[in-house]
């Protein structure tokens, strides 16, 4: 997601051409009760951001990215990683990449 397009044609090359998005997905934040106090409002950037990528060929292949992007225009919020820390300090370590990694649930 971030970079140059402009590069794009280095794509090939990568050395993880099968890389995985295992971070925050916009239908994590009510499946792990992420409190409101620890959701992000989406400003106009974001906005144009998503509605971007939602023409991009990739994404377009990728029905579970489209969905959660689309998830995230409707509701309008995101949160960092940090939100998940509202559930103790070990969570991240002891429950949510262990269950994202068990169950496959990444983009």
């Amino acid at each position: 997601m971030r970079g140059s397009k402009r590069l794009s044609y280095e794509s090939p090359f990568l050395a993880t051409p099968n890389i995985k998005l295992l971070g925050v997905l916009t239908k994590d934040l009510d499946e792990y009760k992420i409190p409101e106090e620890a959701r992000i409002p989406m400003n106009s950037n974001d906005i144009k951001r998503i509605k971007d990528m939602l023409k991009e060929k990739f994404v377009k292949k990728n029905k579970k990215w489209e969905a959660d992007l689309n998830l995230a225009l409707k509701l309008k919020i995101k949160a960092e990683i940090q939100a998940f820390s509202s559930h103790g300090f070990d969570f991240l370590g002891d429950k949510y990449l262990p269950t994202k990694l068990t169950t496959g649930d990444w983009i």
